[in-house]
């Protein structure tokens, strides 16, 4: 019986705790929201997929010659495929 007391103590509980503070349908960082203007247009990394489905993060300029991958750390060649 206690244990069931207890049960409902902590569900009653945890039930306050969502309703009080709320839940966010967004991404937050540090307590702070983030909204599509702060993941869309403030990006710092420009992101390629490589022909191998490779996810590559460069920042700045992408250039003919070495880049350096964020993700891999280290310099990678990148040239653009026609077709």
């Amino acid at each position: 019986m206690e244990t069931l007391k207890l049960l409902i103590r902590v569900m009653t509980l945890l039930l306050l705790i969502v309703m009080i503070g709320g839940c966010s349908q967004g991404w937050s960082v540090g307590g702070v929201v983030l909204t599509p203007q702060d993941t869309v247009s403030n990006t710092v990394f420009i992101e390629l997929m490589g022909v191998d489905s490779v996810v590559h993060y460069y920042h700045g300029k992408i250039y003919t010659q070495s880049n350096w991958c964020w993700i891999h750390h280290q310099f990678e060649d990148v040239k653009q495929l026609d077709g």
